[in-house]
Formats: structure tokens, sequence, C-alpha cells
């Protein structure tokens, strides 16, 4: 073998492995936005059961109105916020609120033993369950994304290709 072959062996070499590299990051940032995707499923769910959670309760809880108010500003901040980073902190106020509007109607006995506040009471607990499952399985992808992307030989390219770090999700 001559020496251009041998360079020529060398570029084929490292091309292939940065193609294959290049491919990973792709599936592994495919990977975050489809977990993304399932976060904010999970959050239009929760920010769908607010209104009825509102409906429900004002009959019971008219005096109450400030709580409820909270509650529907807190919902819109957090549908018009886009990314993981600018949902962290009004969905976890949101959580925070419709915990305690929660708490608030549970001191009702007469709307916790209606039939359809109970059963909303388990979808919110189920949703925010949810919210949970999901808000781990997309740290956990960003987590292997970003590390990745941060580690050599990767981190040289990364950028070169547009492989930027992705944000984590904090909101309850």
């Amino acid at each position: 073998m001559t020496p251009v072959d041998v360079v020529l062996a060398l570029l084929v070499l490292v091309g292939l492995l940065v193609a294959l590299s290049f491919n990973r990051l792709v599936r592994l940032r495919n990977k975050v936005n489809e977990a993304w995707q399932d976060v904010d499923v999970q959050l239009q769910r929760r920010h769908d059961l607010i209104p009825r959670l509102v409906e429900v309760v004002e009959g019971y809880a008219a005096h109450e109105k400030e709580l409820f108010d909270e509650l529907t500003r807190l919902r819109s901040e957090a549908e018009q916020a886009s990314g993981a980073a600018a949902q962290s902190a009004p969905e976890s106020e949101l959580a925070t609120a419709l915990a305690g509007a929660v708490a608030v109607a549970e001191g009702y006995p007469s709307l916790r033993a209606a039939e359809n506040f109970l059963s909303l009471q388990k979808e919110i607990a189920t949703t925010e369950d949810e919210v949970a499952a999901a808000r781990t399985i997309y740290n956990g992808n960003v987590r292997i994304y970003n590390t990745r992307i941060q580690t050599f030989p990767v981190s040289f390219y990364a950028d070169l290709f547009g492989f930027e770090p992705a944000e984590f999700f904090q909101g309850a």
C-alpha cells in the first residue's frame, strides 16, 4: 500500500465514523422531540381539565373565585409558553395551583360526595402521574442526547452540524 492509499483509507474511515455518528445524533434528537411531544400532550390534557374543575367546583365554592381566576390565568400563561425551559416555571405554578384548588374543593363535603367531582379528581391525579412519567422520559432522552453531543470526539463537529443542547423540563 502506498502512502496515498493509507491516507485515503483513513479519510474514508473517518468519514464513515462521522456519518454513523451523525445518524446517531439525528436519532437521539428525534427521540428528544418525540418525548417532548408526549409531554406536551399530557400538559394539554392538564390544561383541558382546568375549565371542567372550575365549572364543577364554582357552584359549591363560589367564594373561592380568586383561586379559580388565578388557576385560569396560570393555565393561559402555561399555554402561551413554548419549549421545555419556557414552560417549566408556568407549568410548575399551574400544578401547584391545581393541587390547591383540588384541596380547597375537598373541604366541601357535598362536593366531595359528588360523582362528577370524584371522577374529575381521579382524572386530574392520573394526568399528573402521566405528566410526571412523560417528563422523566423526556429528561432522560435530553440527558443522553446532551451527553452525546458534549463528549469527545462528537463535540468537535456537533455544533458544525447544528446539534444544539436540548433543554430539560423542570415543571411539575
